[in-house]
């Protein structure tokens, strides 16, 4: 594989993860409002749309994208290992990474990247996490000075292991995420009429459906991470009392605006990725 091929891929992930963080930040964010809601019942659940106006209201416009500098730095240095650890998996199963190599091996090459994906991206969902909740806390916000300064706030009480809370299901969730969301946009790119939309509509489809089959996953992270500095639970156990306290709904809590998020990230990332690969092949 020529060094050029995997600098052009790199710069791809890179373009890819500063235009989806900038565009889905704001519904990130929403999501993990209601995740960690202690409602206890879909019906009593805060809508999407009071969600939002609940956070402009009280919080400002501005509040959306609290806790945005850390994922701005680690989703772009994840977005770049995402799409070239995958592409060097395909290319292991067939040698080639421009090539349609199968849905099984897609999978399999999305899935393979996931303990990659997850070294970077459990702390930042877990600092992230950490300061989107912020304003609910009892006694009032603790992150006020930015995402670097809640991480030096986490490790000097918590140690640098606090970072990693949730690890073991985010990098199950990564691997289930990763997957479904390559192959589904390989899948659907190979049967697209091929046109200027059939990226975005690809990798549109592509995250809305890898986001509906690892949700519960990203639920039982959001509310592990969520719950700190208390004693977390295991996946099992936090997903059992999950659905003992808000029942199979709690699982999906916020579904609709990672829905929202997912198509509109994940279109204008692939199509960032493509044209940072285009770019960077034309310089």
């Amino acid at each position: 594989m020529p060094p050029s091929s995997v600098l052009a891929e790199s710069f791809g992930g890179f373009s890819a993860g500063v235009v989806g963080t900038i565009i889905g930040f704001p519904l990130d964010l929403v999501k993990t409002r209601m995740q960690t809601s202690a409602t206890s019942s879909l019906i009593s659940s805060p809508s999407l749309l009071q969600t939002f106006k609940h956070i402009i209201r009280n919080e400002t416009f501005s509040a959306l994208y609290k806790g945005v500098a850390t994922p701005l730095l680690s989703l772009t240095i994840l977005n770049t290992l995402n799409f070239t650890s995958y592409n060097h998996f395909k290319r292991v199963f067939n040698g080639s990474g421009d090539n349609f190599v199968g849905v099984s091996s897609c999978f399999l090459a999305g899935s393979l990247a996931g303990p990659i994906a997850s070294v970077v991206s459990t702390p930042e969902h877990m600092i992230k996490t950490q300061m989107q909740i912020d304003n609910k806390r009892k006694g009032g916000a603790l992150y006020t000075n930015g995402s670097f300064d809640a991480a030096k706030q986490i490790i000097r009480k918590n140690g640098v292991a606090a970072l990693y809370r949730g690890h073991n299901s985010n990098t199950v969730r990564e691997c289930a995420f990763l997957g479904v969301y390559f192959a589904t946009y390989e899948v659907l790119k190979e049967n697209l009429p091929d046109s200027k939309l059939s990226v975005p509509v690809a990798g549109g489809c592509a995250g809305a459906v890898g986001w509906v089959s690892s949700y519960p996953l990203d639920c039982v992270k959001a509310n592990v991470q969520g719950s700190f500095p208390e004693k977390a639970g295991s996946i099992i156990e936090t997903g059992s009392l999950i659905l003992k306290e808000r029942g199979i709904h709690g699982l999906y809590s916020g579904l609709t605006p990672s829905l929202i998020r997912a198509f509109l990230v994940s279109g204008s990332r692939f199509s960032a990725y493509e044209v940072g690969v285009w770019a960077f092949n034309k310089i």
